[in-house]
């Protein structure tokens, strides 16, 4: 598959994503409540067959989570779930857009800025929609979903420059 080809497919893949994103914060508080609802009834069968919850790692990543998150002791389990998935949503995002700036400029900085700002201004736009669906708008998830980009993009960085690494060595060993 020709590079330009793969890059019109991550930039319809951002494109989708974004959507999805936006899909979720026009449904009105019932329906978003219903479904973290949902997820988190589906964590609990999970942790009731692994007993995930009661690991000293769990403990620790739910403290720092609660921390990194704003969230404080009064928050339930929910909220702490609802937090991570805006990380998670924006994880995603982040890999797919900064993906799509490096293979269609072939440049890391370009590839930085795409896959920073493209998740954060979908994020505010995000934020401000909720409140046409009497949703509150919070600057504090727009920071999380920050995060999850800048993780999303660090990652992707670090993968291409692997990638690169590990082509230059072995193009040095087919030489000798």
């Amino acid at each position: 598959m020709k590079r330009s080809n793969i890059a019109v497919l991550l930039l319809l893949l951002t494109l989708a994503w974004a959507a999805v994103i936006f899909y979720f914060s026009s449904q009105p508080p019932q329906a978003s409540y219903a479904q973290s609802t949902l997820a988190l009834r589906l964590f609990r069968r999970l942790d009731a067959f692994f007993d995930i919850t009661d690991s000293p790692l769990y403990l620790l990543l739910e403290g720092r989570l609660r921390t990194l998150w704003f969230l404080e002791e009064a928050h339930s389990t929910t909220s702490a779930l609802r937090k991570s998935a805006h990380f998670g949503i924006y994880f995603i995002l982040g890999i797919l857009s900064c993906s799509f700036g490096y293979l269609y400029t072939r440049k890391l900085l370009v590839a930085f800025l795409l896959g920073c700002t493209l998740p954060v201004t979908v994020a505010v736009l995000d934020e401000y929609n909720q409140s046409f669906v009497d949703r509150i708008s919070s600057l504090g998830d727009v920071v999380i979903d920050g995060f999850g980009a800048l993780a999303g993009t660090l990652l992707t960085l670090t993968l291409i420059l692997l990638f690169r690494l590990v082509r230059w060595l072995w193009g040095s060993i087919r030489k000798t």
